[in-house]
């Protein structure tokens, strides 16, 4: 059948993903904002282009890959990865604060916020700031660090269901986002987003982040579960709304021989 005579079927949408906004002034970023599923733009508006973050750490772990340690080898203090990695155009950077894990060198907030403010000093690119992964530990450093980026809309996290208290006053306080965790289940998440929301932070305030196990979850499975919630807000539920982030470099660089 000729193509120009024929209906194109669409799927009409009620809702949309929520804009966020990271960063501040010309560098600031804004994801989110789609009224369809992606690359789906005769049915509807597809909101913002995704952005790529480049991450930097506040330790250089000697146990890294050895191809890994060669490529920042000349950053010798976190003034000269920021800068590196800046000289690479990324949209954003992303800064961990791995050293603060208490299996390895446990360094405090004080530390962690003296950190944060020479990646300030030495960039205007947008940032998420991310703990250690120590549930106790990033309940200790989080609040200092979105002291220390007040007014500068840092995406900051990451907040589980055993810390989310926490990390969401603090993320409030200081007039940051919050990244939101969950096992890759839809009833999860948006559980997760509602504490959240009746914090004070809403959904133009989360993003959410979809961890999976190592084993168990193939990747058909973990591409459906993600498309139905993109579905459920494109079908109007507001708490499915927050835009979703993948720490891609992480997952990879973790991943023996894979």
């Amino acid at each position: 059948m000729r193509g120009d005579i024929m209906d194109i079927v669409k799927e009409k949408s009620s809702g949309r993903v929520s804009e966020v906004k990271i960063g501040k002034g010309e560098k600031e970023v804004t994801v989110g904002g789609h009224g369809t599923l992606p690359f789906l733009d005769f049915e509807g508006d597809t909101g913002h282009r995704p952005i790529l973050a480049l991450e930097v750490r506040d330790w250089l772990n000697p146990d890294w890959n050895p191809y890994l340690l060669e490529y920042w080898k000349d950053a010798a203090s976190i003034a000269e990865w920021v800068k590196k990695a800046e000289s690479f155009s990324p949209d954003l950077l992303c800064v961990r604060f791995m050293s603060a894990d208490p299996d390895t060198k446990n360094t405090s907030a004080e530390d962690a916020v003296k950190t944060l403010e020479e990646v300030l000093k030495n960039t205007t690119l947008p940032l998420i700031v991310t703990g250690c992964g120590n549930v106790a530990k990033d309940q200790e450093i989080i609040p200092s660090l979105t002291e220390a980026a007040k007014g500068e809309n840092v995406l900051f996290g990451i907040a589980v269901k055993d810390n989310y208290k926490t990390l969401a006053a603090a993320a409030l306080a200081g007039g940051h986002s919050l990244i939101a965790e969950t096992p890759l289940d839809i009833n999860l998440a948006k559980q997760l987003n509602i504490l959240i929301s009746d914090m004070g932070l809403g959904t133009d305030k989360i993003v959410m982040h979809h961890s999976t196990g190592g084993l168990g979850y193939g990747l058909e499975y973990c591409y459906s579960i993600m498309e139905r919630c993109r579905l459920a807000a494109l079908s109007g539920d507001a708490m499915m709304s927050p835009p979703v982030l993948n720490f891609i470099g992480q997952e990879c660089w973790k991943t023996k021989e894979a």
